[in-house]
């Protein structure tokens, strides 16, 4: 009853802005689509022979093409909006299916994780463009947190709809054809709320223009990034014990399915749910405690939670361990994105640099955390390659709390 009444509250309170609403819908079908594909891309891999090191390899080089693109999309998309980003990120991410249910090599796989790293990098950027463009600094982490609502029922669908397609669909073309379905709305709200009119916030016209080369613009993602590196390195945290729990959470949590007991899925269930009740509450916890220490304090404590998979053994206990996790991350999250937001409001020539530096950051994270995250799982065991996890992120959440001043946003002086 709480969540509905956080929801009616928002909907009055965003009535005026329904075009929020609308991007969160499209940022719903789309997650369904990307989860169903997250959790079924390590079984694939598998299936075709594929060691757990080697998957986590593959996994983590889509972010590597993430951090090539980085550079390309500074410059194609200098003077783009978040309209453009999302359509790209459509069209894209409709290709992907062929690509992974196509592969037969490790280096098709590549392939197919590239095209993977490329959508979501511009899913990344635009919806950082979107609540700045659109938003006023004051909601900036509660929009955030509507589109982590949205974004997290999506991924707390998808590993049951992932779970009932590997039972279901007899060959990859029917399943390509499924997933291409949930692709279809998120077309249809895309364009509902791209082509109606909305007062944009900043102009978002670099001031440094095409007449920088490569490296002139590398000088200032490197300035941009001193100036923001204490953000930068908790986006880099979270997002590489993330992606490690979806590396290895989909093949731990098939392995908790029993007959009349757990389904498979039920263990990334749990973790893809709290962002669906945290999201309405989140903004409450920043003007009370600040974003410095909701975001770090959660993932604190998260990645302690995480420690403990790796000594637990009762399968109910688990899933409420990942709950807990999760939990902690969804705090996380919006206020770390709502920092970026700020930045942007703030200095507006720079809203480009800022959101390919951060994006860098997060490939960074989504890079080392398959990989780690493979290679713990192949050589310690599932269970224990979660505990390997949260050490990294509670010791990396003490050194942000020790060393972060109390804002997490930064000021760039032009």
């Amino acid at each position: 009853m709480s969540t509905l009444r956080h929801l009616e509250q928002y909907l009055a309170a965003y009535g005026p802005e329904r075009n929020l609403f609308l991007a969160a819908f499209m940022v719903f079908f789309f997650v369904v689509f990307d989860g169903i594909l997250m959790y079924l891309a390590p079984i694939v891999m598998q299936r075709g022979g594929i060691s757990e090191g080697t998957m986590g390899l593959i996994l983590g080089l889509s972010s590597v093409a993430g951090m090539l693109f980085d550079v390309i999309l500074g410059r194609l998309l200098e003077s783009s909006t978040y309209r453009t980003m999302f359509l790209v990120m459509l069209l894209v991410a409709a290709t992907y299916p062929f690509f992974l249910f196509g592969a037969t090599t490790v280096t098709t796989y590549l392939v197919a994780m590239a095209v993977w790293g490329l959508y979501y990098n511009l899913y990344n950027m635009g919806t950082i463009d979107f609540v700045g463009r659109t938003a006023t600094p004051d909601r900036y982490t509660s929009s955030f947190g509507v589109l982590k609502v949205f974004d997290g029922l999506g991924y707390l669908i998808a590993p049951f709809i992932a779970s009932l397609f590997l039972v279901a669909a007899s060959t990859n073309t029917q399943m390509t054809g499924w997933l291409l379905t949930l692709l279809v709305p998120a077309f249809v709200f895309y364009f509902m709320f791209s082509t109606a009119t909305m007062p944009l916030r900043h102009d978002g016209v670099s001031r440094h223009g095409n007449v920088y080369g490569i490296l002139a613009e590398w000088h200032l993602w490197t300035k941009v990034g001193r100036i923001l590196f204490p953000v930068l390195l908790l986006t880099l945290t979270i997002n590489l014990v993330d992606s490690a729990v979806w590396t290895i959470g989909p093949l731990f949590s098939e392995s908790l399915a029993t007959p009349g007991g757990f389904g498979g899925g039920a263990f990334m269930i749990a973790y893809t749910l709290p962002p669906l009740l945290v999201g309405w509450i989140v903004g409450r916890f920043v003007v009370r405690f600040g974003k410095k220490k909701t975001a770090l304090v959660a993932l604190l404590v998260g990645s302690l939670l995480l420690t403990l998979i790796g000594i637990v053994k009762l399968p109910l206990l688990l899933i409420g361990i990942i709950f807990g996790t999760s939990f902690c991350f969804a705090l996380a999250w919006p206020t770390m994105n709502a920092a970026y937001a700020d930045d942007i409001a703030a200095t507006p020539a720079y809203n480009k640099d800022i959101e390919v530096v951060e994006d860098w950051f997060t490939n960074v994270g989504d890079t080392l955390g398959p990989i780690a995250g493979g290679y713990a799982a192949q050589y310690v065991g599932n269970a224990h390659a979660f505990t390997i996890m949260g050490i990294f992120g509670a010791v990396a959440s003490l050194v942000l709390l020790w060393y972060t001043p109390q804002t997490l946003a930064g000021e760039i002086i032009g």
